[in-house]
């Protein structure tokens, strides 16, 4: 795992996103991730010079679980999901390495991004 100057994990990448349109018609778009800091930063292009990010504050992110595969399935799940307040993302990363790569760092720092969070507000009592 990479890490940055504070120890926060860094990684970036192309994930896809599942974009589920009423009930029936799912669609798995690519987007380009960017782990870096206290958010996720996703780009709606596939590379990392479209501009348009849109953040996931990993503060919010109440928590972040593999997604079941279905039986017939083979191998490691490569899908996972998000869950904030709002909403929930479900990704999916190119193979089960790269998946295991993503939950790690994202649970990292989600873990520091709380605890940044709680020292800060015990400062300010």
């Amino acid at each position: 795992m990479i890490v940055n100057q504070e120890g926060q994990p860094l990684i970036e990448g192309k994930l896809k996103e599942k974009q589920v349109r009423w009930k029936f018609i799912k669609r798995w778009k690519t987007r380009y991730f960017t782990l870096a800091g206290n958010q996720l930063l996703f780009r709606r292009g596939k590379s990392k010079d479209e501009l348009d990010d849109i953040p996931i504050e990993l503060s919010k992110v109440q928590s972040v679980k593999v997604v079941a595969k279905k039986r017939r399935d083979r191998g490691l799940p490569r899908a996972f999901e998000i869950f904030t307040d709002s909403k929930t993302y479900v990704l999916k990363a190119q193979d089960e390495k790269h998946a295991e790569e993503w939950l790690q760092c994202i649970n990292v720092a989600v873990a520091q991004a709380r605890e940044r969070e709680n020292r800060e507000a015990t400062t300010y009592l």
